[in-house]
This record gives C-alpha cells, structure tokens and sequence, in this order.
C-alpha cells in the first residue's frame, strides 16, 4: 500500500487531472457522494492542516503589525474583490445570475493545497500559508459579508450560513490536528510522496460530489456551460496572472508568484456545500476545477529558493 500511495503521490498532478476525467465517466458515484461534500471539504482541508506547525504559525500572528498586514491583504482578496467584480458586472448589464458566481468566488479563501503548491512552484509558501491560514479562519464572517455587500439575497440567512461553514472549517482543523497526532509530525514530513498520495486520492473522491448533475446540465445547455466555463478560467488564470503582474511592482517575484496564485485558486466548494443546488453554480465550482488542477503544468516546476 505503501509503495502504491508513493508512485501515486510521485505523479500526483497527472493523478488529479485524470481523476477529472473519471469522473464524467461515473455520474452514479457523483450523485451517491454528493450528501457528504461537506465532510469532504473538511476531509481535504484536515489533510492540508496536518502538515503544518500550527502552533509556529500562530505565533507568527502575535505581531500585530504583520497581523494587520495579512488581514488587509484578506480583505482585498474577498470583500474587496467582490465589490470591484460585482460592481464592473453590473456596470456592463450583464445577467444577473453572473454576481452569485463572482460572489462565490470573491467570498472563499484561497485553495487549501495553496501551500503545497507554493512549495511544489517554488514561491513564497510562508506568506501562503499565512493568508490562506487566516482567510480560512476569516471565512465565516467573510464570506457571509460578501453576499451582504452585494445586495444578494440567498434562500439560507447570513446566520445559517456562517455558522456551517465554521462547522466545515472546526472539521478539518479538527482532522488535521488528530492526523498529526496519531502519525506525528515527523513521520509526515519524511513520507512526503505517501502523504501526497493520500492527498491526491482525497482530492479525485472530492471531485465525485462536486460534478454531481453537470454532465446533465452541460448536455442541457451547451452555450451557457460554456460561458461559464470561460469565466472560470478568465477569474482563476487571468486573476492568477494579474495579481502576480501588479503585486512584481511591489514585493519579489517568488512572493508575487504565491499571490498570483492565491487570488486565482480559491476554496470554491466551501459555499457549494453550504448553499442550495443551483445547477449554474454547480458547473461553475466544477469547471474551475480545471484550470485548479492544470496550475502546477501550467506554470511548471521550480526549485525553491
């Protein structure tokens, strides 16, 4: 099993881009899974806590100074950047069915596995892991906020929806510190690939849930799974790429790289697994997925510095 999880974890973004394939070929499973999502977002974000020192990165939060810092850093990447995305949609009067989507998109943290991207990209992971560590704790009043601001009335009250997020989040922290506790902390740092391994596999099981009726919908309604597929890509990639282009005028390129990818990657399911089932909003969590898993070839192998 070792050695299993090793080759997998050795070839673990050819694994995930697969597993994006795989599941078009079994909507049944997708359909079966899609009830536990919310323990699967937990699920992935407690495999990604369980490779930090938590404890470290916490005293790193005791300056103040770099506390504020980061958290300006939070806000613009969430209501900020909802503000400016909903605001330019409506400016050009297009469908409104769009602002959830931006919303979703603006009000999530950065991807879980940024960190380990950083790392796997050779870019800042430290500043990673701190915004992608204090946007996810913010999440739960963050995320609600953005719906707030841009005037967009849900079928679950701000109240509800906090608070199962924070159940999600209280999950995988939860997890992840068990995780460590039982296999140690050590142990996972000198078994990389295995743990990379696990890691791949619980990523190829989330996706099962996460396309759960797209195939039906984008056989439906070709032309509109399409669009939404553009502006997954355009908000990922093109938010990746300007945000690292803007961000070079102001910090070293390794920290522009991890910023890039930070604003472009978020934690999308978090608000599919907390909102009703709305098919638009279902192809779009599965269409981002793709340019998610396509980051690391697209962007290449790096040494870190």
């Amino acid at each position: 099993m070792i050695r299993i999880l090793t080759y997998i974890g050795q070839r673990s973004s050819s694994v995930m881009i697969l597993g994006l394939f795989l599941v078009a070929l079994l909507p049944q499973v997708s359909s079966a899974l899609r009830p536990v999502l919310p323990l699967l977002v937990s699920l992935v974000l407690g495999l990604a806590i369980a490779r930090l020192d938590l404890l470290n990165v916490m005293r790193e939060f005791v300056d103040v100074r770099k506390l504020l810092l980061l958290f300006c850093l939070v806000l613009l990447f969430m209501p900020i950047t909802c503000l400016i995305l909903v605001s330019f949609w409506r400016m050009l009067h297009m469908d409104e069915n769009g602002v959830l989507l931006l919303i979703v998109f603006a009000a999530t943290p950065p991807l879980s596995s940024a960190t380990s991207l950083s790392l796997l990209l050779g870019y800042n992971a430290r500043i990673t892991l701190q915004v992608t560590l204090l946007a996810t704790l913010a999440s739960p009043i963050l995320g609600p906020l953005c719906f707030a601001l841009a005037g967009f009335v849900t079928d679950i009250d701000m109240v509800s929806m906090a608070s199962r997020i924070t159940m999600m989040i209280a999950g995988g922290f939860g997890l992840g510190i068990l995780v460590q506790a039982v296999f140690g902390a050590s142990a996972i740092a000198r078994n990389p690939h295995v743990f990379n391994g696990i890691v791949a596999l619980s990523m190829v099981l989330f996706l099962f849930p996460v396309f759960d009726g797209v195939i039906n919908y984008i056989r439906n309604a070709p032309m509109q799974s399409f669009a939404v597929l553009l502006l997954a890509i355009i908000l990922n990639l093109g938010g990746n790429i300007v945000t690292r282009w803007i961000s070079q005028r102001f910090s070293s390129p390794q920290t522009a790289s991890a910023l890039g990818l930070m604003f472009g990657n978020r934690n999308l399911s978090l608000f599919l697994a907390v909102l009703p089932i709305n098919p638009l909003l279902s192809i779009f969590v599965a269409a981002s997925q793709f340019p998610m898993y396509a980051t690391p070839a697209l962007f290449g192998r790096k040494r870190p510095r």
